[in-house]
């Protein structure tokens, strides 16, 4: 079973005063740098998957050191769906069986790979409607960067 309700805005009048539940959950360590898992290593799609999305998600703060392994996870997932498309577009959507042709098997396993890399992928904000909903932190004002600050 889901959650309960609709997900919290992160421009609600709750996110804005921190009474959200997004926003009381103790932050990380934040001396602690955020690693590629050692198994992806041996991946290079899995691994090159990590080096795209990884930054802006670690800039984003929406991955911790803590989430590491579960984004490497999805890393592979979307590995295999790079695997099986290929797979798929070698072989076509239908293949010849032994009583003539038949639909290609992979291309299920192909729909049931997206469907769970898009369902693990919203957790940390890839597709658009989950990220318009993830709270986004607000800038830390430092006044040795304010202009006025520095003139007065």
């Amino acid at each position: 079973m889901g959650s309960r309700g609709p997900i919290p805005r992160a421009d609600s009048h709750d996110s804005k005063h921190g009474r959200n539940t997004l926003h009381r959950k103790p932050s990380a360590d934040k001396s602690d740098k955020v690693t590629m898992p050692a198994y992806l290593k041996w991946n290079s799609v899995a691994a090159a998957y990590w080096k795209r999305h990884a930054p802006d998600l670690i800039a984003a703060k929406r991955l911790q050191p803590l989430q590491a392994e579960l984004f490497g996870t999805i890393c592979e997932m979307a590995a295999d769906v790079r695997r099986l498309t290929d797979a798929v577009r070698k072989e076509g959507d239908v293949i010849d069986g032994q009583r003539g042709p038949m639909a290609n098997p992979k291309v299920r396993l192909l729909r049931d790979a997206r469907r769970d890399l898009l369902s693990a992928a919203r957790g940390f904000g890839l597709d658009a409607a989950s990220d318009a909903r993830l709270p986004v932190e607000p800038p830390q004002e430092h006044p040795e960067d304010d202009p006025l600050a520095k003139f007065l």
